[in-house]
């Protein structure tokens, strides 16, 4: 499933919750029908929240069976449990949004938008902390501090915020590659991967093709994969052996760089604390590099 920023709705169902996790861990068994309630449940969360069972069921294209059925699946005893957990893990991200859009209107100054630019990006981070699934990223700090070698898959924008990770990671010590170049240089370094390296794959709206085919074929090799991505609902989130979700929605623009920017250098740091022998990487590279740098 390919979601563009224009198709996205007004607010989606935040990782970390309770229906969110639950849905990441049965989506790739759910049938074709399950499946479809399920994306219609991350994707518009708010209106399953709004509507009832059958209006529900009407706007998603499946049967009141269905419904229920996905909420036991989900294991709660029927679908009015399933909704009052659904409200109750939305609820906290409604008021910030709402009071974005207000901000941003043909009549605000400059300065409001700045402002309320600005004040996005910290809700997204805020929110992360929120709904932070602490073991979820202590997992994902280990599969880093343990690969072998690390190959950040990322495109376009998402190139750009993996060379900064990278830059962190490879201060730690780590073996650290991009593929920000396309699919056949990534190929090349992946023939030579396996079960002790680890891949990172990074995707948020508007997904890029590249990297949901090529985390695909990682994934069929059996190489460890660590999805960094925004929803369950996202192309990449049942691929990886880990993922992690990441609030980064923006009024203006399709993904706020900030957050998810802020996110990796929070890893990097997990990693630098978990790595024997950081400082002194780190040292290393700065008595190095002093030549080229100017002192103050």
């Amino acid at each position: 499933m390919e979601l563009r920023d224009n198709d996205l709705p007004a607010s989606y169902l935040p990782g970390g919750s309770v229906v969110a996790d639950r849905i990441a861990a049965i989506y790739p068994e759910l049938s074709s029908a399950l499946r479809m309630f399920a994306d219609f449940v991350l994707t518009d969360p708010m209106r399953v929240v709004q509507l009832s069972i059958n209006d529900t069921v009407h706007a998603s294209g499946v049967s009141v069976a269905t419904a229920n059925r996905f909420a036991r699946k989900l294991g709660f005893e029927g679908y009015a449990q399933f909704r009052s957990e659904l409200v109750q893990g939305f609820q906290a991200m409604l008021a910030p949004v709402e009071r974005l859009r207000r901000k941003i209107s043909e009549g605000s100054t400059v300065h409001e938008i700045i402002a309320a630019s600005l004040e996005e990006d910290i809700e997204n981070i805020r929110e992360t902390m929120q709904s932070l699934d602490t073991s979820r990223f202590e997992q994902a700090v280990d599969m880093l501090v343990n690969a072998e070698r690390i190959l950040l898959l990322a495109f376009d924008n998402a190139a750009s915020l993996c060379n900064i990770f990278a830059h962190r990671l490879e201060m730690t010590g780590k073996h650290v590659i991009e593929a920000g170049s396309g699919k056949l240089a990534a190929s090349r370094h992946l023939a030579h991967y396996g079960k002790n390296d680890l891949v990172v794959s990074l995707a948020f709206p508007r997904y890029i093709r590249d990297t949901v085919d090529v985390t695909r074929a990682v994934k069929k090799r059996d190489i460890p994969i660590l999805a960094i991505t925004d929803t369950q609902a996202s192309p990449i989130a049942s691929l990886g052996t880990l993922t992690l979700y990441i609030r980064a929605r923006r009024t203006i623009g399709s993904t706020s760089d900030a957050a998810i920017l802020s996110a990796l250098e929070a890893l990097a740091a997990g990693v630098s604390a978990k790595t024997p022998g950081a400082a002194e990487t780190a040292q290393r590279y700065a008595d190095f590099a002093y030549p080229w740098m100017i002192a103050e």
